[in-house]
């Protein structure tokens, strides 16, 4: 893929079939990363609340979200036509309560078709293809779209401290080992997975790694764009839960 794709390799149709075929197993403890980003919602289960999902991918996060929260609707935005392709299949039989929306999140126009304020807004593996000043643009852009007292929380790949880039590569291999065991009961070699890696990389393009921000500076940009409580909820080696709460007027952050 050329390196000014936006999305990534997420246009390639055979890209997006690989993960929707893996990625219970290639992304590190994924199961428990799905579960906290939908528990950490601040919100009582039968609360008429609104959710946009950025990147929504084929509509895990969504579906998750509207079980949890019967009374709930979501909003997907993902730039990726058969990514919105396999979400509207998927999120179907919800009928009203999920909207899907084809739109480049590299496009500072991404959120001008929007004029409701949302409670939450997630995003799950997806914001770190965005260059760091995109990403520094969307927190703004989020801030915007959230209703006082929601909540914005980012599931997503963070870069690796250098000092242990080689022991957290093993300790990633060593997890997708385990998770292909457990769910398909084979046990490929760290050699082959690599192998299988490296093939994504080069359809996700070249600039792809030089757009994986550090932990720290995302932080930083989250309280630039106004959140309060901004912090890291979870992390996993290079995957990490984290985000921030837009405070209604008059309230104090402890």
């Amino acid at each position: 893929m050329a390196d000014n794709d936006t999305l990534c390799g997420w246009g390639n149709e055979a890209k997006v079939a690989y993960f929707l075929a893996n990625a219970d197993v290639i992304v590190p403890r994924r199961a428990e990363q799905i579960n906290l980003l939908v528990e950490l919602l601040p919100y009582p289960i039968d609360a008429e609340i609104g959710v946009l999902d950025l990147g929504a991918g084929f509509g895990v996060i969504t579906e998750q979200i509207l079980e949890h929260y019967r009374r709930a609707t979501v909003t997907c935005v993902d730039g990726s036509q058969a990514m919105v392709e396999h979400a509207a299949q998927r999120l179907q039989k919800y009928g009203a309560r999920v909207n899907i929306f084809k739109a480049d999140l590299a496009e500072g126009s991404w959120s001008g078709q929007f004029t409701a304020r949302f409670d939450a807004v997630v995003s799950a593996i997806a914001i770190h293809h965005l260059t760091h000043q995109r990403k520094r643009e969307l927190c703004h852009e989020v801030f915007q779209l959230l209703a006082p007292g929601g909540i914005f929380l980012n599931n997503d790949v963070v870069a690796t401290p250098p000092a242990l880039k080689t022991r957290f590569e093993m300790l990633n291999l060593a997890a997708i080992q385990q998770q292909e065991r457990a769910q398909r009961g084979v046990a490929r070699s760290r050699e082959q997975i690599q192998a299988e890696m490296r093939e994504q990389l080069r359809l996700a393009g070249n600039e792809h790694h030089s757009h994986i921000a550090p932990l720290r500076d995302q932080l930083v940009w989250l309280t630039e764009a106004g959140f309060k409580s901004v912090d890291c909820y979870w992390r996993y080696l290079d995957l990490a839960i984290f985000g921030g709460v837009k405070e209604r007027q008059g309230e104090e952050s402890n």
